[in-house]
Order: C-alpha cells, then sequence, then structure tokens
C-alpha cells in the first residue's frame, strides 16, 4: 500500500507574542489605529495578532487535512507546544469531521481499524539552530523515529568544493555549526519497508546588504548546507545511497529553474546535478511546478521539495507531486478564478505563503 508523504513550510507557526519581531513600537499602530498609551497598544496588539491567527491556522489545518499525508515534514514551528495547540484546537476538528464523513456506514470494527489512519498522533518538534527558534517537525499516523543533526560543523564538510573566503567573510569559522536550522532524518515503516526522509528548512534568501541580491549573498551558506544534507544521505547508506529507499523533503529556500528554464546559479547542484536525487515536480508541466510566489519580482517558483533516491524514483516512475494551492492568497496571478478557502483575503489570510507538497509512493523491498 502507498505511503503519502509531505512537506509544508506552515509560515511561523508560534506561540510567542511578536514572534517575527516585526511589531513597529514607536509607531504603535494596531491596524490602521494609532494608539498613545504603550501599555494599551501592547494589549491591544495581541488581541490583533490572536485574532488573526485564528484565520490564518484554520486555513493551515484545511490545506494539511487536503495533503492526506501519512507522514507530513513540516518548517517553521516554534515549539512542540505551539505544534500541539494547533493540532488540538485547528487541524484535529478538520480530520475528526472528514473521518465522521468517510465512517458513514462503517462497523464498529471498521472505525476502529481504520481511524489511526486519519489522524497524527505522533507529533514531534525538533529545536535546532535558528536563533528566531522556528524549528522543523513532523506529524504522522504511524510510529516515527527523529534524529537531530543541528550540531554539525563546517568540518563535516570540509572537503567540499565551497566558496570558503565568502563563508568566512561572513565571520564563520570551521567550527561553527553549518545548518542554520536542522536536517532532521525520520525513519518511518512503509508496510514493512524502512523509508527514511530528511527534513530540511535551509537559509532564507534575505539580503545582507541593502537592496542586495539575497538569493546571490546567501548562495555560500545554503550551498554548504546543501553539501551537508548530502553528506548525512551518504553516511547514513555507507556509500551506497543510490539504492537506498530515502526522501530529502522540505524548504529549501532556492529555485533551479522557473518555468523549466534552468536559472544562472543555484545552490542546489550537489542535490541534482548528477542524479544523485530525482527532483519529481519535473514529472508536473514546466509552468505547474512551483510552490511559492514572489510579489516583488512576480515570479512563481519552487522551494518546497520531496527528493528521491534514484531507487525510489525508479520503483514509482508515475508518481507526481501534488500541490495545495487553495490556502494561497488572491493576489497570486497564475490562481485567478481558482478556488480558495473560506475567508482567503487578497494578501492575507492565507494558509502559508508556501504551498503543501505530497507524494504517494510505493516502497522496494
Amino acid at each position: 500500500m502507498p505511503i503519502r508523504i509531505a512537506t509544508f513550510n506552515l509560515e511561523n507557526l508560534y506561540a510567542r507574542f511578536d514572534f517575527a519581531g516585526k511589531v513597529n513600537r514607536e509607531q504603535r499602530v494596531v491596524g490602521t489605529y494609532a494608539v498613545a498609551e504603550k501599555a494599551a497598544y501592547e494589549t491591544m496588539r495581541m488581541a490583533f495578532e490572536a485574532v488573526a491567527s485564528d484565520d490564518v491556522r484554520q486555513l493551515t489545518a484545511l490545506a494539511i487535512a487536503d495533503a492526506q499525508a501519512d507522514v507530513i515534514c513540516l518548517q517553521e514551528v516554534d515549539s512542540q507546544q505551539a505544534l500541539d495547540v494547533f493540532y488540538d484546537h485547528y487541524l484535529y476538528p478538520v480530520l475528526r469531521q472528514k473521518f465522521g464523513q468517510a465512517a458513514k456506514g462503517w462497523t464498529d470494527a471498521e472505525r476502529l481499524a481504520r481511524d489511526a489512519a486519519y489522524f497524527y498522533d505522533q507529533r514531534h518538534v525538533i529545536s535546532g539552530n535558528d536563533t528566531r527558534g522556528i524549528d522543523v517537525g513532523v506529524m504522522a499516523n504511524r510510529a516515527v523515529s527523529l534524529r537531530s543533526n543541528a550540531e554539525l560543523t563546517y568540518s563535516f564538510i570540509a572537503d567540499a568544493p565551497l566558496d570558503w573566503p565568502a563563508i568566512e567573510a561572513r565571520g564563520i569559522k570551521r567550527t561553527d555549526r553549518v545548518l542554520r536550522r536542522d536536517c532532521v532524518a525520520v525513519e518511518v515503516d512503509a508496510g514493512g519497508v524502512p523509508l527514511t526522509i530528511f527534513n530540511c528548512h535551509l537559509k532564507s534568501m534575505s539580503a545582507v546588504t541593502r537592496g542586495g541580491d539575497g538569493r546571490a549573498e546567501t548562495q555560500p551558506l545554503r550551498l554548504a548546507e546543501v553539501w551537508a544534507v548530502r553528506r548525512l544521505v551518504e553516511q547514513r547508506f555507507s556509500g551506497r545511497a543510490h539504492e537506498a529507499n530515502w526522501a530529502i523533503c522540505g524548504d529549501f529556500n532556492d529555485f533551479s529553474e522557473v518555468d523549466g528554464v534552468r536559472t544562472r546559479h543555484t545552490a542546489l547542484g550537489p542535490l541534482l546535478d548528477d542524479g544523485f536525487a530525482i527532483n519529481t515536480m519535473e514529472r508536473r508541466a514546466p509552468a505547474d511546478r512551483w510552490t511559492h510566489y514572489y510579489p516583488e519580482g512576480d515570479a512563481h517558483v519552487q522551494l518546497d521539495y520531496i527528493l528521491l533516491s534514484p531507487r525510489l524514483a525508479a520503483a514509482n516512475p508515475d508518481a507526481v507531486p501534488e500541490v495545495v494551492r487553495k490556502g494561497l492568497p488572491y493576489r497570486v496571478p497564475r490562481l485567478e478564478g481558482a478556488p480558495r478557502y473560506p475567508r482567503v483575503g487578497w494578501a492575507r489570510p492565507k494558509a502559508s505563503d508556501h504551498c503543501p507538497v505530497v507524494i504517494a509512493l510505493d516502497v522496494p523491498p
């Protein structure tokens, strides 16, 4: 029976007020209202954020439920508490209703035997290296085991062909940690066959200099992470990675093409260029591979990936990833007239600025 694996950047699933650090405390503006007193401002801002997050998280839950994944890799999760609160108050009610609708006419024995597949009793978040505390996590409808690799340093990839001068110019030493967040190895049983999923969230493309090219400026750091991920896979399977069953999931914060046209530069080469991993999104039409929209550059690009080992890809030649876009805001041009979840807005609320990606796989013995 196929296993469905997914990846989804939840866009700041947090349980802390002003987690994103974007509140302008000098202007003290909430919505369109200016608030003179600091104490009143803080109270109003917290209430405003709470109401806004309620809409957002309902949409996030709908997107996850539509993915119908057995194992879903998550990025931008504040903490275990944040994930559990989200599950209990937003996702579980949606899943419970879907189960109730599907189970009409089932016997009690059938309900008992099949209910576990609808819910995510396995939920885990591991603290990584992000300075804001956003971590990667996983939800699953079956047992999983997780192993963090956040402690890896640049010495792990000392022989990799990196731009060491550019890295060291950022004040980074080879004894520093190489992963900006983490690459968590998730071990899961897929119908009696072990499957390893590497859940990653790579360095963002935020500009270092004012008005700079954020993607180019951060590429040396992201390239180092990509080499670290590759070496982790090679190490896990003792140099026989092409014969093993594994997938690399997550928000890579980079792309190698736009609508099928290769870009000038990308950090993803070590995973893609020599066939080390297979980007199954290339089985979709070139203009339909995107998972994220950049309004500033009017660009539709793929930032979210489910890469497969050559063996796993060959065993699933017809498996095509699904992209859940109903939670994206109405400002995304290519979705004009496309269905959305209730209450999605022009720019917000939205399920996330990323789309869930999911694929069904038969894992060969």
